[in-house]
C-alpha cells in the first residue's frame, strides 16, 4: 500500500521554511544546488526603486551579507498603472524567460515582491535598526531602516521603514508609516507617508463629490480633510483628476528634516484617530504619487548604510 504522501503546497512550504531557517548559516557562503534556491528575483514598482534595489544588493554582496553563487536579479513593472502581484509576477516570468530561455524552468526561484515584510503576530521583527532599550514595539509590528527614541511605542501590527523618532510618539495600531528623502529644486527634503494598513490606497473616483467613497484609516475622507483644514479642489489630487484615490491625494507634509517630517505626518494621523483639529494649510504637501517621483535613492541609501554602521561599530564592541 503506498504511503500517503503531503499536497504539493504543503512539500513546497515545508521546502521554502528549511531553505529561509538556513539563510543565517550560508551568507558569505558559497553555496552549492539545492542548499538554497538557484535565482532570488525582486520585483520593483519603477525604475527609481530598481536602482535602490540594486544598490543594496551590491552593498549586501560585497559585505557577503547574501548567499554566493546565487542568481540575484531586480526586474521592474511597466510604466504606466499599477499592476499589483500578479501582473508582477507574470513580468517576473517573462525576464526570466529572456535571460535564461528553457533553462529557467529547472530552476528553483525565490520571487519577492515589492509590497519593504510580515511578522507571525507573536513577536514584533527589527531590521537594521537603532531602537533604545525604552522604545516598546508591539507584537506583530515591523521596523526597517529606522531610528527610535525611548519615549516612542508602536502599537501592533504596524510598518515603520526610514524613520526618524527621538521625541515622544505613539503611533496607533495597524499604522503604516514610511519616511522618503526627496531632491526638490536641488534642495533635500523629507516627506513620510502615514495611512491604516488596511487602506485601500488603489481605490479611485472620478469626480470630487465622490471622495466620501475613500477612507483614510477608516474614518471618510471628507471628514478628514476637515480636520486638516484642507478644501476640496482639484489641486488636492495629483496626476489624472478623473482618477482620485488616497495614491494621488495632496495630504503629506514636506519638512526640512527627517524627524520633522515623520512627527508631522504622525500628527496628522493621530488628529484624525482622535477627531481633534491640525491645520496642514501651512505646509507644501505631495501625494504619494510625487514623493516617488521625487524621492532621493541616493540619500536613502546613505542612510541605511549610516544605520549599519553605527550597529556594525556596536556589535564589535560588545
Amino acid at each position: 500500500m503506498a504511503a500517503a504522501r503531503d499536497p504539493p503546497e504543503v512539500s513546497l512550504r515545508e521546502a521554502t521554511q528549511r531553505k529561509l531557517r538556513r539563510f543565517s548559516e550560508l551568507r558569505g557562503k558559497l553555496v552549492a544546488r539545492g542548499e538554497f534556491w538557484d535565482i532570488v528575483a525582486i520585483t520593483a514598482a519603477d525604475e527609481k526603486q530598481e536602482l535602490a534595489y540594486n544598490q543594496q544588493l551590491s552593498e549586501k554582496l560585497k559585505r557577503k551579507e547574501l548567499p554566493l553563487g546565487v542568481q540575484y536579479h531586480v526586474f521592474v513593472d511597466p510604466a504606466g498603472a499599477k499592476i499589483g502581484n500578479g501582473g508582477s509576477t507574470l513580468c517576473a516570468l517573462q525576464c526570466l524567460e529572456k535571460l535564461y530561455g528553457d533553462k529557467w524552468n529547472s530552476f528553483t526561484i525565490l520571487l519577492i515582491h515589492s509590497d519593504i515584510p510580515e511578522c507571525s503576530g507573536k513577536t514584533s521583527c527589527i531590521i537594521q535598526s537603532i531602537l533604545d532599550s525604552r522604545c516598546s514595539v508591539a507584537p506583530g509590528s515591523v521596523v526597517e531602516y529606522s531610528r527610535l527614541g525611548p519615549d516612542v511605542s508602536v502599537g501592533e501590527n504596524c510598518i515603520i521603514s526610514g524613520s526618524y523618532i527621538l521625541t515622544k510618539a505613539a503611533l496607533p495600531a495597524h499604522s503604516f508609516v514610511c519616511s522618503l528623502s526627496l531632491k526638490m529644486n536641488r534642495c533635500l527634503k523629507y516627506a513620510t507617508m502615514a495611512f491604516g494598513v488596511q487602506d485601500n490606497l488603489k481605490k479611485s473616483v472620478k469626480t470630487l463629490s465622490d471622495i466620501k467613497l475613500l477612507q483614510f484609516f477608516g474614518v471618510c475622507f471628507l471628514s478628514c480633510l476637515d480636520v486638516w483644514n484642507l478644501k476640496v479642489t482639484e489641486e488636492l489630487f495629483s496626476g489624472n483628476k478623473t482618477c482620485l484615490s488616497l495614491w494621488t491625494a495632496r495630504i503629506f507634509p514636506v519638512c526640512s528634516s527627517l524627524s520633522d517630517s515623520v512627527i508631522t505626518s504622525l500628527k496628522m494621523l493621530n488628529a484624525v484617530k482622535n477627531k481633534s483639529a491640525f491645520s496642514l494649510n501651512s505646509y507644501k504637501l505631495l501625494s504619494i504619487e510625487e514623493m516617488l517621483i521625487y524621492k532621493d535613492v541616493e540619500d536613502m541609501i546613505t542612510y541605511r548604510e549610516q544605520i549599519f554602521l553605527e550597529i556594525s561599530l556596536k556589535s564589535s564592541l560588545m
